[in-house]
């Protein structure tokens, strides 16, 4: 009898957590309690297959969407297209299922959805479908750009055309910290003339403020770069931030004076331990109350920065955004920004840890890492034109940070429909905005750009409410 119940117990213990599993992939209720689900009562006349073969899904009558959730068993499927009905063309394609899929699109009529599968890792299986007809925008939905100081200071006509559909800019690369609390400016060589950082970024926040009026400036205090004092960078900002911390903020207030900033902002990365953790809350919260009033303080974090053991949610009450980094986090493909991982579980992992959604900016990666997680970031803009509007991987040789030269080899990038799908999703769950990393690897060319699928994603959502 005890042996039996051992086993009981054994297999509950593994069953539990993969029951779990298979409920966990549900729509956020911030989608789910506001827009209706137009395929509750459609069935599938077929839900499996292998490479090659399509999944059809009858909507049970006529229906106008444009947003369709794809769930697989599994994870086999690594191609797929959408189609209408008996269409020719597909409305949608992307690459992964996964548990949760979100397809964001333009307004689609259909009775019948054909789900083909184009590439497959064996056989597949699909769960559920639900389609949504989604509408509306939060406000004060942000585009927020990370751009280098001295590209917003010599800002091009071509670029401001982009620019203007960014809403809020956050300057890196201009301010170090040092020990003792003092602020390192970078002076820069631009037309044969050397600049002081201070100058660069006043000019900056003005450029960017010529080409959109109402957007909020912020500059990143970095805080990793050694001016011969051998600590490490989690010793350099304790010393920084603790000891030193009032004469750190005096000297960030008397910056944002002088240069016209909306605020300050900062790229900790990482804190090692949670005495770490507890100084950088402190200080925020301390800084945050010493700045002028309408000064913005953000800041940009990883998932696991938030937990029990390091800064929980309400420490990040000081915040007036999170920067949230949702890349270069590598799945076992070795992709490293992927839907599920970096949008899906982002946010339902916020929502659990009860952190302020309506606070969180996602953080679209505009660049690419290699499936060996090599340390190499291609930028975008030098495969715009070769990557597909649904595509996401790029066969690409490279070089690393070292100087290393690899073959070809897949690189993993968000192409257009990704960050078209990121954007939406982030709108419907009621996220503060998205975040762009960064602003000088986007193509310009108006057709290729993933700064204007973002936009169009907002746009297709109509007016704000």
């Amino acid at each position: 009898m005890k042996s039996k119940l051992l086993i009981a117990v054994i297999c509950a213990a593994i069953l539990f957590p993969l029951i779990l599993t298979g409920c966990a992939d549900k729509t956020p209720e911030a989608i789910s309690s506001r827009f209706e689900n137009l395929a509750e009562g459609g069935k599938f006349v077929k839900s499996e297959g292998k490479a090659g073969e399509s999944a059809v899904y009858e909507l049970g009558g006529q229906k106008t969407f444009n947003t369709l959730v794809l769930k697989e068993k599994g994870d086999s499927i690594t191609k797929f297209r959408l189609y209408a009905d008996d269409g020719a063309e597909p409305f949608y394609g992307n690459d992964f299922v996964d548990g949760y899929r979100y397809c964001s699109f333009g307004e689609v009529t259909a009775s019948e959805i054909r789900i083909e599968v184009q590439a497959a890792e064996g056989e597949w299986k699909l769960a559920a479908v639900e389609a949504y007809l989604a509408a509306g925008v939060p406000d004060g939905f942000e585009v927020m750009s990370y751009i280098q100081a001295d590209a917003a200071y010599s800002l091009t006509a071509e670029q401001a055309v982009i620019a203007r559909n960014v809403t809020d800019f956050n300057l890196f690369g201009a301010i170090y910290l040092n020990k003792d609390g003092g602020l390192e400016l970078t002076e820069y060589e631009i037309n044969g003339e050397v600049l002081g950082g201070e100058e660069v970024l006043r000019e900056a926040v003005k450029v960017l403020k010529g080409v959109r009026p109402d957007a909020t400036v912020v500059a990143t205090v970095l805080g990793n770069k050694d001016f011969g004092d051998g600590l490490a960078v989690n010793e350099r900002h304790g010393s920084a931030m603790g000891e030193n911390g009032d004469k750190l903020i005096a000297n960030i207030n008397a910056l944002i004076q002088k240069t016209g900033l909306d605020g300050i902002s900062f790229d900790y990365e990482y804190p090692r331990t949670i005495k770490d953790f507890n100084i950088y809350a402190k200080f925020a919260e301390k800084l945050k109350s010493a700045m002028p009033a309408g000064k913005r303080l953000t800041a940009a974090l990883a998932l696991w920065n938030i937990s029990l053991t390091f800064m929980q949610a309400k420490e990040l009450e000081p915040f007036d955004r999170i920067e949230m980094m949702a890349y270069d986090m590598f799945d076992k493909r070795g992709n490293h920004s992927t839907f599920y991982d970096s949008a899906y579980e982002i946010v339902k992992q916020l929502d659990k840890k009860g952190v302020d959604l309506k606070k969180v900016n996602l953080g679209l990666p505009f660049y690419s890492r290699p499936v060996n997680a090599d340390s190499y970031w291609g930028n975008y803009y030098d495969v715009a034109d070769k990557l597909g509007r649904y595509d996401n991987t790029y066969v690409e040789a490279y070089t690393d940070l070292d100087g290393k030269e690899h073959p070809e080899l897949a690189n993993y990038y968000n192409g257009r429909q990704m960050i078209y799908d990121k954007t939406s999703y982030a709108i419907d769950c009621g996220l503060g905005g998205v975040m762009i990393w960064h602003f000088g690897t986007d193509s310009f060319d108006p057709d290729l750009s993933l700064i204007n699928e973002i936009n169009a994603a907002i746009t297709a959502r109509g007016a704000k409410g």
